[in-house]
């Protein structure tokens, strides 16, 4: 390595480091890391997943972080601090990279990789959230750590499938990784190691990979969940198929796209490295498998393969012509790109965190929230599903019931998330209908109609306002003098004009609809 590249090498790290510490607290938050802290934190409220609190993933890492969730309690910045042991999963994959790396072709092609994957937009974005996919990640490279360390023996074999055991409990995508890895084996077996080979002892990393799984099989079931667990994490994401009418584009094309990578195969197999010719035929196997069946395909599905994807990047850039100018050029548009797609790295994380700070306020522990996925995190939700992408689309084609107007009804549920386009058709109604903005939240109430007419959705306390508190009249024909247990149905207030009825815990925790809270940042 010259002089150039290796300062070019250092200067990328270093800026690599600077801008993913930048981005940690300043990157917007996604969806599902709200999601999947709820899910978290639910184990910490002795809930229990897919009985208690909907989630249709895989169980562990939730089940590993939640002890992490635990020891900050309740606060509104609770992302940015659960974005700490990504950290730690974001090392071990780079680590990862350069260890395979190394193995596979040199130290100088191990240091590019393991810094151009940590540069890469997608891994880099993705790798800050609170997400599964991470910790699916860093099982699924220590375990290609452990397969390329030596003989394939019955300890080595063991540990491979037990890593990738951990990494089916995290993710349900590993069946297809394990898929890719047999695949690609037997295409390496065949044209490559032409039959020479010894098999390896298959039936220790089969009894290795079945640990985990059945752990967690074993909990759920003496739990009475098994079978919620076989519904939310199987069944209802099988659902999804039912509700695209496009598959049939990648079945269609998938006999095409599996001859093209078995003829690529064929013609690059004489003097193959087994180790370079197996993880690219791996990576083309998962991509064609992904393109060809996968449902919804996203950044994230190919966060596994993103390691393998720079090591034969960074292999191809360090024989380049001009090596130090082609890996700039590459550097060069990586953080374009990421400063692009991170919003320029402008604070976005504001929002949630003032969202964070008025639930907490405007609800207390052991109280009901209705969100959409689990924003609020501490909050159990009266209404079971999380209605995300998958969720409404099965409302749409009919395979699952909005239920919230009910659910929130008949578990008396005061509070809610703001308006938005998440929520499914009947539930925005509802709300929209039966509940007043409070700011980054709604609580129960309506804005009393001129006639003074108004009518209650969710029976419970409420309380008559208008802008300077309290209001002066007469409530159902007798004189209001402070919060009243009101039924459901139609009611009557006789007095100042302009005036709201809500729910009175709300107004007496300092919340109103005539002065909203936490609007600006």
């Amino acid at each position: 390595m010259s002089k150039k590249e290796r300062l070019l090498l250092i200067a990328t790290a270093a800026a690599t480091l600077l801008l993913r510490a930048l981005a940690d607290f300043r990157y917007r938050f996604d969806s599902d890391e709200q999601q999947h802290l709820h899910v978290a934190w639910s184990w910490t409220a002795g809930l229990l997943p897919y009985r208690d609190v909907f989630d249709n993933h895989a169980p562990l890492f939730h089940l590993l972080t939640a002890p992490i969730l635990a020891l900050f309690g309740e606060r509104s910045d609770i992302l940015l601090w659960m974005r700490l042991p990504m950290l730690a999963l974001f090392g071990v994959v780079v680590w990862g990279t350069y260890v395979v790396g190394k193995r596979l072709y040199d130290e100088r092609v191990a240091l590019w990789a393991a810094v151009l994957l940590a540069l890469f937009p997608p891994f880099f974005l993705k790798s800050l959230e609170f997400r599964t996919d991470n910790l699916w990640t860093a099982f699924w490279m220590v375990a290609v750590v452990v397969l390329t360390g030596g003989a394939l023996n019955a300890k080595r074999m063991f540990l491979v499938g037990l890593l990738l055991g951990c990494a089916f409990a995290t993710s349900v995508k590993t069946a297809m990784l394990v898929g890719t890895l047999f695949v690609a084996a037997f295409i390496t077996y065949v044209f490559v190691l032409r039959r020479q080979a010894k098999l390896p002892p298959l039936h220790w990393f089969a009894i290795g990979f079945a640990i985990v799984p059945a752990a967690m099989a074993i909990l759920f079931a003496a739990n009475g969940a098994w079978d919620d667990l076989v519904y939310c994490a199987f069944t209802f994401n099988g659902n999804l198929v039912k509700t695209r009418d496009h598959l049939w584009v990648g079945r269609a094309i998938f006999p095409f796209t599996s001859a093209a990578l078995m003829y690529a195969a064929w013609r690059f197999r004489e003097n193959a490295h087994p180790w370079r010719y197996f993880f690219a035929v791996a990576t083309g196997v998962f991509t064609v498998v992904l393109a060809g069946f996968w449902i919804l395909i996203s950044p994230r599905d190919f966060l596994a393969l993103m390691p393998l994807f720079a090591i034969f990047a960074a292999a191809l850039a360090t024989k380049a012509r001009n090596v130090v100018a082609t890996l700039a050029t590459i550097v060069v548009v990586m953080i374009g790109a990421l400063w692009y797609y991170a919003d320029r790295f402008e604070n976005n994380t504001d929002w949630h965190v003032t969202m964070m700070d008025q639930a907490l306020r405007l609800t207390h522990p052991g109280e009901l929230l209705m969100d959409v996925k689990g924003e609020t995190i501490y909050r159990h939700r009266p209404s079971f599903y999380a209605y995300e992408n998958v969720s409404r689309a099965q409302i749409a084609k009919g395979l699952i019931a909005d239920t919230v107007p009910e659910d929130m009804v008949r578990k008396p549920t005061y509070v809610a998330q703001a308006d938005g386009p998440m929520w499914p058709p009947r539930a925005r109604a509802f709300l929209s209908a039966n509940f007043l903005n409070m700011g980054r939240l709604r609580a129960a109430g309506q804005w009393i109609k001129d006639d003074g007419s108004f009518t209650i959705a969710i029976p419970g306390e409420y309380v008559i306002v208008v802008d300077r508190g309290e209001a002066r009249g007469t409530l159902d024909g007798s004189p209001y003098s402070g919060s009243r247990v009101l039924t459901a149905g139609a009611h009557r207030f006789v007095g100042e004009r302009g005036a709201a009825v809500m729910w009175a815990p709300a107004f007496r925790r300092g919340h109103s609809p005539f002065h909203l809270r936490d609007l600006d940042f």
